[in-house]
């Protein structure tokens, strides 16, 4: 999937940008019908393989990604409701605007990523900031797990006021949670398809 946000029309709207998906990941927005959609479509996978061991994690991660999405200034959800029944894994993607409460420049929320959570950049070309959280005692989700990748990528033009936050969740059952090898390779599924973000121009709409 290729997804394409329209091109912003004002100087602190978020512009356009592209986003290369593997095939079978879906685009929805934030909303209550977009949740239920999502839950309808992955149980209805789940049933068809016979998986009830992926059910928790599923169904937690949806409803933890939108319950935040729309506490937030969310653009868009980014789920595999459609990939082969042998490819179903636990992660969401979202996209939100990120900016300071004050609508001071984002250098200090910055600073701290890298002093407190370990930041580092994502390609030689340092333009996409990512760090690593581990997410206990989810709200609603007390048996969850959220071990979640976060990318930010800041907005020419704005005096670094506004940024692209992209957040990958990979919501684990805590008392059976995914292997290490399992979960390096899905954050680095992640960080491939966060890789793949370009800004689109006018001329590309």
């Amino acid at each position: 999937m290729t997804d394409s946000v329209p091109i912003a029309t004002s100087a602190l709207e978020m512009p356009g940008y592209r986003l290369l998906f593997p095939q079978g990941w879906t685009r929805f927005g934030v909303d209550e019908d977009s949740e239920r959609d999502v839950l309808v479509r992955t149980r209805a996978k789940i049933k068809r393989m016979a998986r009830p061991d992926i059910d928790f994690a599923l169904t937690a991660s949806i409803k933890s990604a939108f319950r935040q999405l729309r506490s937030i200034d969310a653009l868009a959800m980014y789920l595999p409701v459609d990939v082969a029944e042998d490819s179903v894994i636990p992660m969401s993607i979202t996209a939100s605007r990120l900016l300071d409460p004050l609508g001071l420049p984002l250098d200090d929320r910055i600073t701290q990523v890298f002093r407190d959570f370990g930041g580092d950049f994502l390609g030689s070309d340092r333009k996409i900031v990512r760090w690593r959280r581990t997410i206990r005692n989810l709200d609603g989700l007390p048996g969850a797990i959220n071990e979640q990748v976060n990318y930010a990528i800041p907005v020419a033009g704005t005096g670094r006021k506004l940024g692209l936050l992209l957040s990958a969740s990979i919501i684990q059952d805590a008392q059976k949670t995914i292997d290490d090898e399992t979960l390096e390779a899905i954050i680095a599924l992640s960080d491939s398809i966060v890789a793949t973000f370009t800004w689109v121009t006018g001329r590309e709409q």
